[in-house]
């Protein structure tokens, strides 16, 4: 099954660029939260920065697929956004990529005994990045 029919078949929710502006904005507050609350550089803290992280990925994701596509995915795996953003041209192949990377540390930081290292914290936060960029991208181009 290719990656487009993965994303036709994913359980999906209509929404447009009200919506992608909202989940836009819910992205980049949760990553400003993810930095604020490592800050200190505390090791006890970075998995809490990595989950709030993986969740800015996540409302970044939904953004880019809101404005491009009209809907973003409600499955419950969270892999099946990945085909979504996929399939948005120009740049979606790139996202996917970042998210997919953002997901692989998800399990870890949100439900993992040992704490997120300063390297992989710093993997999400440019994947993260990567995607809040492909979203506002996405925005601009869209709306004109």
């Amino acid at each position: 099954m290719t990656p487009r029919d993965t994303a036709k078949r994913a359980r999906r929710q209509r929404c447009g660029k009200s919506e992608a502006r909202t989940k836009l904005r819910r992205a980049e507050q949760f990553l400003e939260a993810a930095k604020l609350i490592t800050e200190e550089d505390d090791p006890d803290w970075k998995s809490a920065g990595a989950a709030v992280a993986v969740l800015a990925g996540i409302a970044a994701s939904d953004a880019a697929c809101c404005s491009a596509l009209g809907s973003r995915s409600r499955s419950q795996n969270h892999h099946d956004a990945e085909a979504l953003l996929e399939s948005i041209l120009p740049g979606g192949k790139s996202a996917a990529t970042a998210l997919k990377r953002v997901l692989a540390m998800k399990d870890e930081a949100h439900y993992g005994f040992y704490d997120i290292g300063s390297a992989d914290l710093k993997t999400i936060y440019a994947q993260v990045e990567k995607l809040i960029k492909f979203a506002t991208d996405t925005l601009v181009s869209r709306d004109h």
